[in-house]
């Protein structure tokens, strides 16, 4: 009950959520007669709707968070290629939501973000022999996973069955990296597949389960291009810019609430 209300408070405290809320408090005031309360409550929503749609500042905390991990190099492969002797190195997907509509296949069924991630898990898993894939995530509506969904598209893009390996129970990434430490010990190397801006919180999840983590971050939401010209898009406050720091503040508040609840089970 105390987290639902706590995440409804979260919700409601986002700023896109506060500027709906400011926006009805002017019409309301309008409506009402009351124009110079009115006038007031809009320029503040001006004001807010410029301090959280202006590139700069969603710009800079979304590139300083998915920059904290780096891609995962050739090198970096080799590295862990040389390690994993005796033991598998483990390649875990994490989910990121899918729609089981029966008309589609697998792999059409998943979302933008998780089919980056499959392909980033599968990119891995071919450059190192033996390493085995891990698919992770229930189902939300039905009985069909996203865990099973992951492991069938990776099937028809190649990856031998056998070398799968599904987690079809765990909602979020506390329960993800806990079942992958109950199905395959403390201390296994495993790498993360998931977005950069999630990958910092997924690796203290890892960690604090007794996983030995590796990150292969994936689905950039900000991409650098040399070459790219000056676009005067770029410098205008926009509704793409305060989802961008929604995003940083969901990672940001997600790390600290999971790391203190969740806990090692034993």
């Amino acid at each position: 009950m105390l987290e639902s209300i706590a995440r409804l408070i979260f919700e409601i405290l986002q700023p896109s959520a506060q500027l709906v809320i400011l926006l009805l408090i002017v019409l309301a005031l309008l409506a009402a007669g009351q124009r110079r309360w009115g006038l007031r409550a809009l320029a503040l929503w001006v004001f807010l709707f410029l301090l959280y749609g202006n590139p700069f500042l969603a710009g800079t905390l979304v590139d300083r968070l998915q920059d904290r991990h780096p891609v995962l190099t050739e090198e970096g492969i080799a590295e862990l290629q040389a390690e994993a002797v005796d033991n598998p190195v483990y390649i875990i997907v994490l989910g990121a939501g899918h729609t089981p509509d029966p008309r589609l296949k697998p792999s059409q069924m998943l979302t933008s973000s998780v089919t980056m991630r499959l392909v980033e898990a599968i990119r891995v898993h071919r450059q190192l022999p033996g390493s085995r894939l891990v698919t992770s995530a229930s189902a939300v509506h039905g009985t069909y996973s996203q865990a099973e969904a992951l492991r069938d598209a990776a099937i028809s893009l190649g990856v031998e069955p056998e070398a799968i390996h599904i987690q079809t129970d765990p909602e979020n990434t506390c329960q993800e990296a806990r079942a992958f430490v109950r199905d395959h010990g403390a201390g296994t190397r495993v790498v993360v597949a998931t977005s950069a801006r999630h990958m910092n919180r997924a690796m203290m999840l890892f960690e604090q389960q007794g996983a030995l983590p590796v990150a292969a971050p994936t689905s950039y939401v900000r991409k650098r291009n040399p070459d790219r010209t000056f676009d005067a898009e770029d410098w205008l406050p926009s509704l793409e810019h305060i989802e961008d720091l929604e995003s940083v503040i969901k990672e940001f508040v997600g790390y600290h609430w999971d790391k203190k609840r969740c806990q090692p089970v034993d």
